[in-house]
């Protein structure tokens, strides 16, 4: 005994081949996440349309929507009884078909495997290749340079000592030349009695000019226009 499931195919929208089994007897579709088929497009309204289990098929109508909804390009003005093949419109973007498909409830798979929605299967997980060990490198060795070689101290060689030479004596320090600080003692001396002569003389010519001794024995001899 076969049955038919009524599903509802995305043909133009924002998932387009998603596929809707219709399980439930009252289904509303809108862009609200309350709805059992949610569309998001700003062409569908909150709560666009609803279908309602009725007569082995699904009633369609309009929930008061903004831009409408159209089945076969007819605009709802009422509930419409869907047909399998029938293409609803809602908006000016989104486009579902409506269709039923037949199956076996015996059994473990549809009887038209073609119109069973298929999944993509999950990509294979790309298992990180690990990379080869990279052998240790080996440090370069480089040579050592060679120490520097230090210059040995040379020493005078001893002069040969003879039998019956005489060492030579210790070195007398040099002699000061003592003479020059006491000439210049004689030098300073000289130029201070020197001084004391001057100082004496200009005395003498003072008094002598003061005590007018022009004319006084003996100087009167000196001086021919005393009286």
């Amino acid at each position: 005994m076969t049955a038919q499931i009524y599903r509802i195919r995305v043909l133009q929208g924002p998932r387009p081949g998603k596929v809707y089994d219709l399980t439930l007897p009252v289904i509303t579709i809108g862009r609200d996440v309350s709805n059992a088929i949610i569309i998001g497009d700003a062409e569908v309204s909150r709560k666009h349309a609803r279908l309602t289990s009725q007569s082995g098929s699904y009633l369609i109508e309009d929930l008061g929507s903004t831009n409408g909804t159209m089945v076969n390009a007819q605009r709802l003005l009422g509930p419409h009884l869907l047909r399998p093949g029938e293409i609803i419109i809602l908006g000016e973007n989104i486009s579902l078909e409506f269709y039923a498909d037949s199956f076996d409830p015996d059994a473990t798979l549809p009887l038209h495997p073609a119109e069973t929605p298929t999944y993509p299967e999950p990509a294979p997980v790309p298992v990180p290749v690990q990379p080869a060990p990279v052998p240790p490198t080996r440090p370069v060795e480089y040579p050592m340079p060679p120490a520097p070689v230090q210059p040995q101290p040379v020493y005078p060689e001893p002069a040969p000592v003879y039998a019956g030479q005489v060492p030579p004596g210790p070195v007398e320090p040099a002699q000061v030349d003592e003479e020059k600080p006491r000439s210049r003692t004689w030098i300073f001396i000289g130029c201070g009695c020197l001084v004391i002569m001057l100082c004496c003389l200009m005395s003498a010519a003072f008094v002598f000019d003061y005590l007018n001794l022009y004319c006084s024995t003996p100087f009167q001899q000196f001086f021919p226009g005393c009286p």
